[in-house]
């Protein structure tokens, strides 16, 4: 049971979020070490296009039965756990001569996006291990 409620959904979505969001760090460091490197292509983390599908996939879950029209359905069981980032070299055009497609504006635009992704998911995460310990101590 105590593995059920520390392994909840929204746990293993953050989770796996803080993670991406740590090798996504890592990529841009990498491609921005790499800038003056001839014919280095950037490469980039592919995750959240594979969460949306097993979000939003309807196989992944039954239907409650409603006594309603007004009553939810409660969306989603799919498995997060098999979904995994992909790094991606990124062949597209070049503007430079040495065939390089690496634009520090880009990447450290990027790497600044991705800090404050990071920060809200690790504040998420804080809020429900809060969540937890209140209800189960029954105060702050």
């Amino acid at each position: 049971m105590l593995e059920s409620i520390l392994n909840s959904r929204t746990q293993v979505l953050l989770k796996k979020s803080m993670d991406v969001a740590s090798l996504r760090n890592d990529v841009i460091a990498n491609n921005i070490a790499n800038i003056d490197t001839p014919k280095f292509k950037r490469r980039e983390v592919i995750f959240e296009d594979k969460i949306q599908k097993v979000l939003e996939s309807k196989a992944n879950y039954a239907k409650l039965n409603t006594t309603n029209a007004r009553h939810f359905q409660i969306d989603g069981n799919g498995d997060l756990s098999g979904v995994e980032p992909e790094v991606k070299v990124m062949d597209d055009l070049s503007y430079r001569n040495d065939e390089n497609n690496v634009d520090i504006d880009t990447e450290t635009a990027k790497m600044t996006k991705n800090s404050i992704f990071y920060d809200s998911v690790s504040e998420s995460m804080s809020n429900e291990i809060r969540l937890l310990r209140l209800a189960i101590t029954g105060r702050r």
